[in-house]
C-alpha cells in the first residue's frame, strides 16, 4: 500500500514539475512583454535590449517569480495530509 502512495507522489511531482516549468516560461513572456509595451507607450529613450534585461533581472528577484514555488507547496502539503488522514488508523 505504501509503494502505491510512493509511486503516487513520484508521479505528481513529475507531474508539478511539468506544470511548474511551463507556467515559469509563461509568466516570464508576460513579463516580457509588458516591459517591452511599456517601453513603447512611455516613450522610453537608450539602450531598450538593456532596460528590458533589467527589469528581466527584477522579477527574478521579485515575489511573483518566488510564488511560482507554490505549485509544489500547495499539492504536496495536500497530498501528505491526505496520506496520513488515510493511513492514521
Amino acid at each position: 500500500m505504501i509503494i502505491g502512495w510512493i509511486r503516487l507522489a513520484f508521479f505528481a511531482l513529475i507531474g508539478l514539475t511539468v506544470v511548474y516549468f511551463v507556467t515559469a516560461i509563461y509568466s516570464r513572456s508576460v513579463r516580457r512583454e509588458n516591459l517591452e509595451k511599456r517601453w513603447v507607450r512611455e516613450g522610453l529613450e537608450g539602450d531598450r535590449d538593456g532596460w528590458i534585461e533589467a527589469g528581466m533581472k527584477a522579477y527574478d528577484r521579485g515575489l511573483k517569480r518566488r510564488l511560482l514555488w507554490l505549485i509544489y507547496i500547495i499539492p504536496m502539503v495536500a497530498f501528505t495530509v491526505v496520506f496520513f488522514w488515510v493511513n492514521w488508523d
